[in-house]
């Protein structure tokens, strides 16, 4: 056998499996069912609610409401998306339009850089902090709370103690900036 034969044959059936899948569809078309053969459902029984589209309505669940009770939330107040076309108009001469403004990008890269402007003489200073600031801090009176707290913690039992002991140091050596400073604030 030629492959022109077999390329001609396979031609052949190829058009005669589209010709009758066509068929076969258009058949199926004209005798679907009306309606769905849906048990436990009359002829007599009301149609269901449809919107204006003639979609079914589905009605929400219940759900967890923000004051803690179960309800369906409220439909948020629907946003008017219009634009007028003046205020379109508007908004796209104010973004095409450039800015003439008196400073310009040479005096703000100064200003950032900490050089001179023109009415300030000083250059821009940094703050310094202060040592002494940090460690009155933690001479404060945390500390006697903190170890109170601590001998709270170690009271609990066993599966309780960690986590207490953990939110603790978290709540009393990171406020006070004490990681390795107080003998129960182990450094990080």
């Amino acid at each position: 056998m030629s492959w022109r034969l077999l390329f001609l044959s396979l031609l052949i059936v190829a058009g005669v499996a589209t010709w009758g899948g066509l068929q076969a569809g258009d058949w199926l078309i004209e005798h679907a069912p009306v309606s769905a053969n849906v048990p436990n459902v009359m002829e007599s029984d009301p149609n269901p609610m449809v919107d204006a589209d003639g979609r079914p309505i589905q009605l929400q669940p219940q759900q967890p409401l923000m004051s803690g009770a179960q309800g369906v939330p409220k439909q948020p107040d629907p946003v008017q998306w219009q634009v007028d076309a003046e205020e379109g108009e508007q908004a796209i001469e104010q973004a095409v339009t450039t800015n003439n403004s008196e400073i310009t990008v040479g005096d703000a890269t100064d200003t950032l850089d900490g050089g001179h402007t023109g009415d300030n003489e000083q250059g821009m200073q940094p703050i310094r902090r202060s040592r002494d600031a940090g460690r009155a801090a933690q001479a404060g009176d945390w500390e006697p709370a903190f170890r109170q707290a601590m001998s709270e913690c170690r009271a609990l039992g066993f599966f309780d103690r960690p986590a207490c002991l953990s939110r603790v140091r978290n709540q009393y050596c990171g406020a006070n900036n004490a990681w390795g400073n107080v003998s129960d604030c182990p450094s990080r």
